[in-house]
């Protein structure tokens, strides 16, 4: 990367961060909701500040990295693993079990991809943890309570702790790639994200996909070489076609669910999002843009995973991943030609008995969240019809 280029590409993320600063103290939420909200302006007068000091420290670390590490540019990424699919069919329970290999993979934990992303950083925190621990570990005691008191109020929407296996979509914040921007930003240039194969065009695709091969290679230079990187974002799965041009090599795991399940239980999560963030009822604008989102992965992951090579994708299906998740793990390394190590295969087993055990304790109402029985079904009867799902109601 020439300092031309690098200069042309940070000038335009600048000026496209400036745009959404502006439109994010009062966005018109699609022509649904307008005026101004009091919470939104307290929330941005303390987002904006947190979130530009971490950039900048971060992008630090990054230009540090060319500096300290060059040669992290020269690590080679072989066959990546990415478990994409439509939000809320099991992707996080199918990141963690695979995570379990740890002799064959490497994925990112959350620690990592908010306050890590470059080598430095890591082997600044590294040096810390290791100082920390010679004299009893108090950081890392504080460290918890803080993590808990404020991670352990989003369990009920995704359970995670700062060293879980997380989405590493959070990777691509300082190029304006991840889409979760959007609940402080409700904009169209965001949205667009959610389409990219079909709507990005192809210099922007490449952009973002030249930062993401970097963050693995700095992913794979701190952890091993030797290691296969996974990757858990089904924000990722309007970029299948993209990633698979990208990494010709790579393997993908697509997740679904009954849309009855899957739908609400988004919708649900997004809502909550969306109230931190205005504190209005912005039910409406995310329940429309979902289901249309959402009609798109589903039509989008299918076709993806049909049109890879044998040998490259396959399908996991939330209602038999959570029944069977040893067998169901023990396929997908059958189709990539994989064979599971007796540690692993031990592992799978424990899963498969806490399985057994589990019951899920969301229940979500389709009217609650606004969302009508007859349009769901018309929207997803296709899923119900080629899985064979109950329809709503039935």
């Amino acid at each position: 990367i020439t300092a031309s280029k690098l200069s042309q590409s940070s000038s335009a993320v600048i000026k496209a961060y400036g745009r959404l600063f502006v439109r994010s103290w009062c966005p018109d939420y699609g022509g649904t909701l307008k005026g101004v909200s009091p919470r939104r302006w307290l929330v941005m007068a303390l987002f904006w500040p947190l979130f530009a000091l971490l950039q900048a420290i971060n992008g630090a670390g990054l230009l540090l990295d060319y500096l300290l590490f060059p040669d992290f540019r020269r690590v080679r990424v072989r066959e990546p693993l990415f478990v994409v699919g439509v939000p809320r069919s099991g992707t996080t329970f199918l990141h963690r079990l695979l995570a379990g290999d740890r002799e064959r993979f490497t994925t990112t934990a959350l620690w990592e991809l908010i306050f890590a992303p470059s080598i430095t950083q890591r082997f600044f925190w590294r040096g810390v943890g290791r100082l920390d621990a010679l004299v009893g570990a108090p950081l890392s005691r504080l460290f918890f309570r803080l993590e808990r008191w404020v991670l352990g109020r989003l369990d009920d929407v995704h359970q995670t702790g700062l060293r879980d296996p997380e989405e590493d979509y959070l990777a691509l914040l300082p190029v304006l790639g991840c889409f979760l921007l959007v609940l402080a930003v409700p904009d169209p240039a965001l949205w667009r994200l959610t389409y990219a194969d079909r709507d990005l065009p192809a210099a922007e695709k490449q952009r973002l996909m030249a930062a993401y091969r970097r963050f693995v290679q700095r992913h794979l230079y701190f952890h091993g070489e030797h290691r296969t990187f996974l990757s858990k974002n089904p924000s990722f799965t309007p970029f299948m076609a993209t990633l698979a041009d990208a990494f010709p090599d790579a393997r993908f795991i697509g997740c679904l669910r009954n849309p009855t399940a899957a739908v609400p239980s988004q919708i649900n999560s997004i809502v909550i999002g969306g109230k931190l963030f205005d504190g209005r009822d912005t039910a409406d604008y995310w329940r429309e843009g979902f289901l249309a989102m959402l009609d798109y992965y589903y039509r989008h992951l299918l076709e993806q995973l049909d049109g890879l090579p044998e040998g490259r994708g396959a399908l996991s299906v939330m209602e038999t991943l959570a029944a069977a998740p040893g067998e169901s793990v023990s396929g997908f390394y059958r189709t990539f030609g994989w064979t599971p190590s007796p540690g692993y295969r031990a592992f799978l087993d424990g899963e498969d008995r806490r399985a057994a055990a589990y019951r899920s304790g969301h229940r979500y109402s389709l009217e609650n969240l606004g969302v009508d029985p007859g349009r769901l079904a018309a929207t997803f009867g296709w899923v119900y019809d080629r899985f064979g799902y109950p329809r709503p109601g039935d």
